[in-house]
């Protein structure tokens, strides 16, 4: 954990179950054990124990798109980037595009929230940032206590991720592969969170993907 940030690690030790801080740290054994490719099948196992739909049920090769149109592009089309990064080229190289993806995925299903919830119009929300966004769930009382320091927390991080470089001469990057392993999950999490909260079955239970080339 010493390479990851402050503040992933402490979505670490105080926001993450049992089972996926046993999921990722048997990945960082294995992607330190190997030079070239790397297996993190138990990875995946967590990403699926979190529910709904996920980079373990969803084609690690982008020219595979379950989704070709519609909402369920939009939030779970950056999902599918960030698994091509952690599993088909190397999470040690692109752990930065991890996060933003992640961030992708619950900027999307945040505006998706507030447009259900009719919070504000289609055009507005469509546009709105992440921060912006969340901050329309906080005003109206529409997120519960125990989410709004991860949320925050999160977004501080993405944004990081969008719009700093690394500035530490002690860290190689900013971000490590430990960063980006932790906040998919965080941001996983989250987005099932809000999405359970809509009542919609098609969001609500682990989907079948189908395949479309």
């Amino acid at each position: 954990m010493k390479r990851a940030l402050n503040e992933t690690r402490w979505f670490f030790d105080n926001y993450l179950n049992e089972y996926l801080k046993e999921s990722i740290m048997y990945s960082i054994k294995e992607i330190d054990s190997k030079n070239d490719k790397y297996s993190i099948d138990m990875y995946w196992d967590g990403d699926e124990s979190i529910g709904g739909i996920g980079g373990y049920n969803m084609p690690k090769n982008p020219i595979q798109n379950p989704f070709k149109s519609g909402i369920k592009r939009s939030i779970y089309r950056p999902l599918q980037y960030a698994a091509a990064e952690i599993d088909i080229r190397d999470i040690r190289y692109g752990a930065r595009h991890v996060i933003q993806y992640a961030g992708m995925h619950l900027e999307a299903v945040v505006r998706y929230f507030l447009a259900t919830n009719q919070i504000f119009g289609k055009i507005r929300q469509s546009n709105s940032t992440l921060g912006k966004a969340f901050n329309q769930l906080k005003s109206k009382g529409l997120i519960e206590a125990e989410y709004i320091v991860p949320f925050q927390q999160f977004i501080k991080l993405f944004n990081m991720a969008k719009h700093e470089i690394n500035m530490d001469e002690e860290r190689e990057r900013l971000f490590s592969y430990v960063d980006a392993l932790i906040l998919y999950y965080l941001a996983r999490i989250l987005g099932v969170y809000l999405l359970n909260k809509m009542d919609e079955d098609e969001f609500n239970s682990n989907y079948e993907i189908s395949i479309e080339m």
